[in-house]
């Protein structure tokens, strides 16, 4: 037989600066270099000595992906997940990209690599990584570091193809490209571009000390101020016979009209009334995020008029009690 050859992939996260906050400036990124290398995939399978060679082939696997993230032939995938990598003596801000896929039966715990390939540019070498298989050898999750000459795991506005010839089932049969439930064999995929605004307030999310309010039960019970840009707000909201609900304020500038974005941890149904204008409505657009931490997953956006005006926002109801935001105006 023939011995297989690999080599593990070691990755270091990465340091992130992250200065002082800039009302016109999103804070300069600069982690510190990941790496990746490359490994030797299955030689090949071989057979017994003495075997007819023209026996037959050796049986292939049935199994299946039956679920992936990203999905197969996904596009505008998020090139990167920023996460605070406590590994180190210091806590700091690093990137990865965590891809994952679930197979139809248990599958080989032993056999974990997996071949990274860019398809737009034709130069960039391959990477193979290894991931780690879920107890019942079903899921098996690969986490994707950045090399060690870039700041990111992967490209932006890229095609990638992971490859997974070097996998087996549990019965060591190979892997069948041909009814692996992804077309061609390998999960594909297409990243989109990168959000600096969403990245610099999930910088906040990770790093910022939460600043701890409850919500006002109606407009007239002294609603908390949350109008301070780049705050990461912690809201206890009050019960009522439908949920949780709540109101906290917002002042405009005094002299210009203002952008103003909450980067929720969830989804809040949220109403914005302008107190100064008699209550008049705001339009607003609540929206999911896309995915780069954990501590954001909607966003909700609205425009302040100029001149000290007073804004209410409006929770709820939901059926949690807490919830978080980062606020941010331009």
């Amino acid at each position: 037989m023939r011995l297989r050859s690999a080599a593990l992939l070691f990755a270091t996260c990465a340091a992130l600066a992250l200065p002082g906050c800039d009302d016109d400036e999103p804070p300069l990124i600069t982690p510190d270099a990941g790496t990746s290398a490359d490994a030797g995939t299955d030689a090949g399978t071989g057979t017994d000595a003495g075997a007819d060679p023209d026996a037959g082939t050796l049986p292939t696997s049935s199994a299946t992906v039956t679920t992936s993230d990203p999905a197969e032939g996904a596009t505008d995938v998020y090139p990167l997940e920023m996460y605070l990598d406590a590994s180190g003596e210091k806590p700091v801000i690093a990137f990865r990209k965590v891809l994952s896929l679930t197979f139809s039966e248990p599958m080989d715990p032993t056999l974990a690599q997996v071949t990274l390939r860019d398809r737009t540019d034709a130069t960039a070498p391959a990477r193979v990584l290894t991931g780690s298989w879920s107890p019942d050898a079903r899921t098996l999750t690969v986490t994707v570091p950045r090399p060690q000459d870039v700041n990111r795991p992967l490209e932006a506005a890229t095609r990638y193809t992971v490859e997974l010839t070097a996998l087996k089932d549990a019965a060591g049969h190979a892997w069948e490209p041909g009814t692996s439930g992804l077309g061609d064999g390998a999960l594909d995929f297409t990243t989109g571009e990168r959000d600096p605004a969403l990245e610099h307030a999930c910088a906040h999310t990770l790093v910022n000390v939460p600043e701890a309010v409850t919500a006002g039960r109606t407009p007239f019970d002294f609603p908390p101020d949350t109008h301070t840009g780049h705050a990461l707000y912690d809201v206890t909201l009050r019960s009522g016979e439908a949920g949780f609900g709540g109101y906290t304020s917002f002042i405009s500038d005094p002299e210009n009209a203002e952008h103003v974005t909450l980067y929720l941890n969830q989804e809040v149904a949220t109403k914005v009334t302008n107190d100064t204008a008699g209550g008049a409505d705001v339009p607003s657009v609540l929206a999911p995020a896309r995915f780069v931490c954990g501590g954001i997953t909607h966003t909700l956006s609205f425009t302040a008029e100029p001149g000290d005006q007073f804004y209410l926002l409006q929770f709820g109801p939901v059926p949690v009690e807490k919830f978080q935001f980062v606020l941010e105006r331009e």
